[in-house]
């Protein structure tokens, strides 16, 4: 069995003794106002995801089922599949709506502030303070942390962290003698270099535009104000690194032109040796790795704009319903489920990138070929999204005004201005 593998027999044990210690009665350091832990009376506990049968989170389902139901053979969890062309939070309103609201749930960023705004999800706080000791919340990676917490209270409890990252082609850049990229290589690096490329090597389309935010943050600007009242993509920082990104197509030419990539993804334009290199998340990297490309690649964090280098954080988070009758017993499986044992083995039989610290560490021990410790490091600079609860209302403008400026259609300055007035309105009937 590979180093940092998890067996089953010493999950076993290890969440034993965890369960024995969230479940035992409260002594006298216990905080102020938590709930009591008691004895869990029998129930079903439904849990809506979209996680397809196969996918890593669905494999952790039935081995951590498994377990749970060892310990707690009165408590039963199904799940409950989102439907083809409904998202998440559609599900939960309609659930909800007709008094059948699920008692746990995924969910991605932009949906937990809804549903919290509406008092539709459980506070978690006391269970989070209760149990910290074998919880421990300090595990969770701070930027998760900031999605899960509002106002100082737990509504969410973060599963996986989405990263943005650099996955390159090396071969291609050592062919060219280009220098790698590296943790202090630059937007500037990055355009240049894909400039070198594509000039020597004529199959080459360039590079996928990176993700708006990470040149914005780079360059000094934001996304909305700290108290979430205004947007800032019309002021300079902003539209400048805006102007910049559309330049890489409408004036360097190193971003196709939509028709150039014949409607094929990134991922196979990567793996086929087309892009260069492509701002990805651990999904991309994922594919990438089953693609198994001809050619030697590796990965690095996002360049450095010039006043900062950021990542960005996304994934979902679990939730348990402000509507369960059984919010003990939701509490308990969601805090195995997420808890360190769990995650440390979804990350390493799974490979995914967890939101927990210590889940993390043991992916990135396992030798796959390419530089996990890119992970470690794009996760300390990652920043959250402004997930407000009109977040995807707000994005609609801001993609409205990116694809404005990306096409060629208005300057940078005029166009986020316009998505920035927009993106005003809609937070002002918030």
């Amino acid at each position: 069995m590979a180093e940092g593998r998890v067996t089953r027999r010493g999950m076993l044990g290890s969440a034993a003794i965890a369960g024995a210690a969230v479940f035992a009665s409260c002594d006298a350091g216990e905080p102020a106002g938590a709930p009591k832990a008691g004895l869990l009376a029998p129930a079903t506990l439904t849990y809506a995801n979209w996680f397809a049968a196969g996918n890593a989170q669905d494999v952790l389902f039935q081995y951590q089922g498994a377990l749970f139901k060892d310990r707690h053979p009165q408590l039963t969890v199904e799940q409950v599949k989102r439907g083809p062309g409904v998202s998440m939070l559609e599900m939960f309103l309609s659930m909800a709506a007709a008094g059948t609201a699920p008692d746990l749930a995924a969910l991605n960023p932009q949906f937990v502030e809804p549903l919290r705004a509406r008092g539709l999800l459980a506070d978690l706080t006391g269970y989070v303070k209760r149990d910290a000791r074998t919880f421990r919340p300090d595990d969770f990676y701070e930027a998760t942390r900031l999605r899960a917490i509002r106002n100082g209270r737990w509504h969410a409890i973060p599963l996986q962290m989405g990263l943005w990252f650099t996955v390159y082609n090396r071969a291609l850049i050592q062919q060219g003698g280009q220098r790698e990229p590296d943790s202090s290589w630059t937007w500037e690096d990055a355009l240049e270099i894909a400039r070198a490329v594509k000039s020597r090597e004529p199959g080459v389309l360039g590079i996928a535009f990176p993700p708006y935010e990470l040149p914005v943050r780079g360059n000094g600007g934001e996304i909305l104000s700290k108290d979430e009242k205004k947007c800032l993509l019309g002021e300079p920082p902003a539209t400048e690194a805006v102007q910049w990104i559309a330049n890489l197509r409408v004036k360097h030419q190193v971003v196709p032109q939509p028709q150039e990539t014949a409607g094929l993804n990134a991922q196979t334009l990567f793996t086929s040796g087309r892009y260069l290199f492509h701002i990805g998340d651990p999904g991309f990297l994922s594919s990438v790795q089953r693609a198994a490309p001809v050619f030697d690649w590796d990965i690095a964090v996002p360049p450095r704009g010039r006043s900062a280098q950021v990542s960005t954080v996304k994934g979902p988070s679990l939730v348990v319903s402000s509507a369960t009758p059984h919010e003990e017993a939701a509490w308990a499986w969601l805090s195995d489920y997420t808890g360190v044992e769990m995650q440390r083995y979804v990350s390493v039989e799974g490979k995914i990138v967890s939101a927990r610290k210590s889940a993390l560490a043991a992916f990135v021990a396992l030798d796959e070929g390419f530089d996990k410790r890119v992970l470690l490091a794009a996760a300390a600079m990652a920043r959250p999204m402004p997930y407000v609860a009109k977040y995807d209302e707000i994005d609609k403008e801001i993609d409205a005004g990116l694809d404005a400026v990306y096409n060629g259609r208005a300057p940078a300055a005029t166009a986020m201005r316009e998505a920035a007035r927009k993106v005003d309105l809609v937070l002002g009937s918030a």
